[in-house]
């Protein structure tokens, strides 16, 4: 393949184009314009930071080929409505030819507005037009209108990411095969397709407005194997026009329940005359992760072997329903990987059933795990010295006794919380609460039905808040309790003291130093000459410095150290941030950076971070 050459194109390039780098978070500044419009009629090749203002028109016959680690960043401006480029109303492209962006796992391709912060319509698109062949494989997509729109063309799209656009891709009359790849955060549609012959594989589609929308004859795609959860409208939407049936079988929808699933399906159920979604089988678990959860289950200072530890969206079954992200079993020093996808998962543990058993579900609960997010827990576990049924009797005062122990021992002083399954998140006070007595014991009032049982021990005495180091902590291993109408129920409710890094809200350490672990490492952080303490050090990995850090610190000490679980080696970019105390996970607006830091063997390269006063 010939390649117009680079000496030549790229100083034509940056000089019809230049960069807005000062746009504007939520809209484009400035009056609307006439597009520029820049032409590839031959084979051409870019790489590094490309500024796009205008409009890309890649020429039929013509390859753009995008190399790893190039930077496609378009600028915030918009286009008059009279003078709309075929449909443009902000810079992109127009592509009859073909694009072949093939990055890699280390050296992405980025597609983004100016100004470092994605939102959407922040650009407009990349727009096919009968072209076929054209490749993308690694690369990201963020802040545009709709990032892909297709017209009778056929690509191929692998581990690729379509975060913050109005739309991930939309495609009409067209043939694309997507396979690896995430669908998050887009505004309307992770992907929007009519009259289609997609091959949909292997893909997280989460937390967009609706995650797969069919508008009309569709039913020749193929849709399989893929994660499609947590949409906030409906996970999968057949439009009114869409009369055909849809084979959507061999996917996960969250849950391993058909009816369940169907909750949030929009099809002939809701409006008849429209075809229906097919969804058995419905896979019992997601086929595809995106994000870890690694840990340790420990019993006092001992490692708990052979305990299987479960990933749950939801509590409302117990603490071991079949509604379940990912499982994994515990090795002979108690560490656990959990590959589940991207989301809020509540973790328990368990060793045996019944008296004797050992289980875990620790305070830091639920977890949040983000895509390509590694994050590390500890798993205190408890030995259940009662069996996991609760004793009832008939009674004309009704609730349930509770029963809180620590080492099998009473404790009195606790204070013990009932709370709907359906909102299990252990915070406030509940349904109604209590505290123990000399005898360790309490009883909730209660109206008859099911709930979770927690125990808290505060060192403070504090009725409320987050249980600090030295306090207990625990859960009724059999929850939900099921109260009938006239009876008590009598539950032991075992707690285990937070201390060491048990006791961290933070992401526990690496305590086997297996490697490929996350690691603990210190460091010292100055701002402006001086301790930079109650600060947070966040660390990404370049070109990313916005969004989800890939770790942040400890809160910095007055002397200035800090200490950070970091999963590998490498470069990073860090920011500081000021700490807010008295909010979980709270920090200013402003942050101060970047200092670029290397991490090997086992050390932060420089491990002093001298950050200056101008806030980034």
């Amino acid at each position: 393949m010939s390649r117009f050459p680079r000496s030549a194109f790229l100083p034509a390039l940056f000089t019809v184009l230049a960069v807005v780098l000062a746009a504007c978070a939520h809209a484009p500044e400035g009056r609307p314009s006439t597009p520029s419009v820049t032409v590839v009629d031959r084979d051409t090749e870019w790489r590094g930071d490309v500024p796009v203002e205008g409009i890309v028109h890649v020429r039929k016959n013509a390859t753009l080929t995008i190399a790893p680690g190039t930077r496609v960043i378009f600028a915030s401006k918009s286009f008059a409505a009279g003078e709309e480029h075929e449909g443009f109303t902000g810079p992109g492209f127009k592509i009859e030819g073909r694009v072949v962006a093939a990055g890699t796992a280390d050296s992405p391709i980025l597609f983004a507005p100016a100004g470092g912060k994605a939102f959407p319509g922040g650009w407009d698109k990349l727009l096919f037009t009968f072209s076929t062949g054209s490749r993308f494989e690694w690369c990201t997509f963020e802040g545009a209108r709709y990032a892909f729109h297709t017209h009778f063309s056929e690509m191929s799209v692998s581990h690729c990411t379509f975060r913050d656009n109005e739309e991930g891709m939309r495609m009409g009359n067209s043939r694309v095969t997507i396979e690896d790849s995430v669908f998050t955060r887009n505004e309307i549609r992770g992907l929007n397709f009519r009259d289609c012959r997609n091959e949909i594989r292997r893909n997280l589609v989460y937390e967009n407005g609706d995650g797969i929308f069919l508008h009309s004859k569709d039913a020749a795609s193929i849709i399989r194997e893929n994660a499609i959860y947590a949409n906030r409208h409906f996970n999968l939407r057949m439009g009114d026009l869409h009369a055909e049936d849809v084979d959507a079988g061999g996917n996960w929808w969250g849950t391993a329940r058909e009816g369940a699933a169907r909750e949030k399906i929009y099809d002939g159920a809701n409006l008849p005359g429209t075809g229906h979604a097919r969804l058995a089988p419905v896979l019992p678990r997601p086929p595809v992760a995106g994000s870890e959860i690694r840990g340790v289950m420990v019993s006092g200072q001992s490692p708990v072997e052979g305990a299987e530890v479960r990933a749950m969206a939801s509590l409302a079954e117990g603490f071991f329903s079949e509604e379940i992200a990912g499982s994994a079993v515990t090795d002979s020093d108690g560490l656990f990987s959990l590959p589940v996808p991207p989301g809020r998962w509540f973790v328990a543990g368990r060793r045996g059933e019944g008296a004797g058993s050992r289980f875990s579900f620790p305070g830091r609960n639920p977890v949040t795990v983000a895509f390509g997010e590694r994050v590390a827990i500890a798993m205190p576990a408890v030995t259940v010295t009662v069996s996991g049924s609760p004793r009832s009797s008939a009674s004309t005062r009704p609730g349930v006794l509770v029963r809180a122990t620590s080492g099998a021992l009473p404790v009195a002083g606790v204070t013990v919380q009932a709370f709907r399954p359906d909102a299990p998140d252990f915070r406030g006070p509940g349904e109604a609460s209590a505290l123990t007595g000399e005898a360790g014991t309490a009883l909730l009032a209660l109206r008859p039905g099911k709930y979770l049982l927690a125990a808290r021990k505060r060192p403070g005495g504090a009725a409320l808040g987050v249980v600090e180091e030295g306090g207990l902590f625990g859960v009724w291993p059999g929850s939900p309790v099921d109260l009938q109408p006239g009876t008590a129920v009598a539950v032991e409710i075992p707690m285990f003291e937070k201390k060491g890094f048990i006791g961290r809200e933070e992401p526990a350490p690496n305590p086997g130093g297996v490697a490929g672990e996350p690691v603990l490492l210190h460091g010292t952080a100055s701002l402006n000459g001086s301790a930079a303490d109650r600060h947070i050090v966040y660390f990404y990995r370049p070109p990313e410095t916005i969004g989800r850090p890939v770790a942040r610190s400890s809160v910095i000490s007055g002397e200035g150290s800090f200490s950070v679980s970091l999963p590998e080696e490498g470069a990073y970019a860090t920011f500081l941030r000021k700490s807010i105390p008295g909010v979980p996970g709270g920090v200013g607006e402003e942050r101060f950076g970047p200092v670029p830091v290397r991490v090997q063997a086992g050390r932060i390269v420089p491990a002093a971070l001298r950050f200056g006063t101008t806030p980034q």
